[in-house]
């Protein structure tokens, strides 16, 4: 799934006649979301995990002075990111293979965390935002999308199903919710659309 993927996410109009047709949502809030990526001061540390091929990329200027941590446990998708991040010349970036639950940072030492269509794979969701927590530094955002159980849309009810394809052990929207109090983020804003 991985090569259409990187694709179509690539393709803002195509994934938006996608989510809308398939998933019954918007994506729009994705792309605007990558803003936060600009906003990371001069020497500031911004970590993107799973990283996939690279898709957030397109918020990060070339000479904007931060360490960006691309992480993702498939080489495949570390490959891709490779690539996007050469034709890019963006020099900041880090590509490691590593788990979303042992990430190779310090305590507190991310300004921003993203985290794009990964939470939904992961066998231990809740675990992987405890780590989000624990790399953020006091004050650090985490920004992130994923699908999540209970959605209404066509693909949602055929397709996201529990340890099956792609996906490990995704959870409701309210578990999200728990999920990300549980790992000490306060008042969490969480937006739906479709799945």
């Amino acid at each position: 799934f991985g090569v259409p993927f990187s694709f179509y996410m690539r393709r803002p109009r195509l994934v938006r006649l996608i989510a809308r047709a398939f998933w019954g949502g918007d994506v729009r809030p994705y792309y605007e979301s990558m803003a936060a990526i600009a906003e990371v001061p001069a020497g500031g540390t911004i970590v993107d995990c799973p990283c996939g091929a690279g898709p957030a990329f397109r918020g990060l200027d070339l000479g904007q002075e931060v360490s960006y941590l691309a992480v993702d446990l498939s080489p495949s998708m570390l490959r891709r990111a490779r690539r996007r991040a050469g034709a890019r010349a963006l020099r900041q970036v880090e590509l490691v293979a590593a788990d979303a639950t042992k990430i190779p940072l310090p305590d507190a030492s991310a300004d921003l965390f993203l985290s794009y269509w990964g939470l939904h794979c992961f066998d231990d969701p809740a675990a992987a935002l405890r780590e989000a927590g624990r790399v953020l530094e006091p004050g650090g955002r985490l920004v992130g999308s994923a699908f999540v159980l209970g959605g209404n849309s066509r693909g949602g009810r055929l397709l996201i199903k529990p340890g099956r394809g792609d996906f490990g052990n995704p959870g409701t929207a309210e578990d999200v919710v728990r999920w990300l109090g549980d790992a000490g983020f306060a008042d969490p804003e969480l937006q739906t659309s479709g799945s």
